[in-house]
């Protein structure tokens, strides 16, 4: 990695970078589940609904479980939309499918936090004029986790944010890294994108043809970074 490159762009992945997602999947697992399902089977009764559990699971969850089991294989998050068009049908009640989801999500979401030095570092890049954008693989839609972003200080700074579930494409596919410069009107060359995972935020930027940084950790098999840091204040060092 060239110590004279001039960088005016940094995109960054948003789980175990900017926030600690409480789970590798991002989204409601075991008890948060539990809860999440608890909380919409009690929303769609208060609107009439005549409704279970095994309904639910039946009608929602499995299938799209099934679906999302071939995200890797498809490129692609799987949908929730038919499924949700299913169940209003099956149960004759009107909502959208964000409310339904942001029901669901609401007892997870509680439980992700920012990472310590995330905000610090992102405030100093803008405050550097340095363009920001988040590039992340999440099987909800984006709207969702930017509420948490939100809720952190971590939504304004960022001038982009692709999220695979409405983009249609995931890394390490390069198609949400170019539409973030594109965006952003950044050439490839002048760009980084920082990630914890090599099989996927190190592909998907090397393919883009930006500047890989890898916030080392578990996740190492995947193609080489052009730097790697054990801490994201020392990207800071970079810039």
């Amino acid at each position: 990695m060239s110590e004279q490159a001039n960088y005016s762009a940094v995109l960054f992945d948003m789980g175990g970078v900017l926030l600690d997602m409480a789970n590798a999947a991002s989204l409601p697992e075991g008890k948060l589940d539990w809860r999440g399902r608890q909380a919409l089977l009690a929303y769609l009764r208060r609107r009439g609904a005549k409704v279970d559990l095994e309904d639910l699971d039946e009608l929602l969850f499995q299938p799209w479980r099934e679906r999302y089991e071939q995200r890797y294989q498809l490129g692609r998050e799987a949908d929730w939309r038919i499924h949700f068009k299913r169940l209003r049908h099956e149960l004759g009640v009107r909502s959208h499918d964000l409310t339904l989801l942001s029901t669901w999500f609401a007892p997870y979401s509680e439980q992700v936090t920012a990472m310590p030095s995330a905000r610090p570092v992102v405030s100093t890049l803008a405050g550097r004029g340095i363009s920001l954008g988040i590039v992340s693989n999440v099987p909800l839609p984006g709207r969702l986790y930017e509420g948490i972003l939100a809720h952190y200080g971590l939504l304004e700074p960022f001038a982009t944010r692709r999220f695979s579930y409405d983009e249609g494409s995931r890394k390490p596919s390069p198609s949400m890294v170019r539409s973030a410069l594109a965006i952003l009107g950044v050439p490839p060359s002048r760009a980084m994108m920082v990630g914890d995972r090599r099989a996927m935020d190190v592909a998907a930027g090397r393919a883009a043809g930006v500047t890989t940084v890898w916030l080392a950790g578990d996740d190492d098999d995947g193609p080489e970074p052009d730097a790697e840091i054990r801490d994201l204040p020392e990207l800071l060092r970079l810039l």
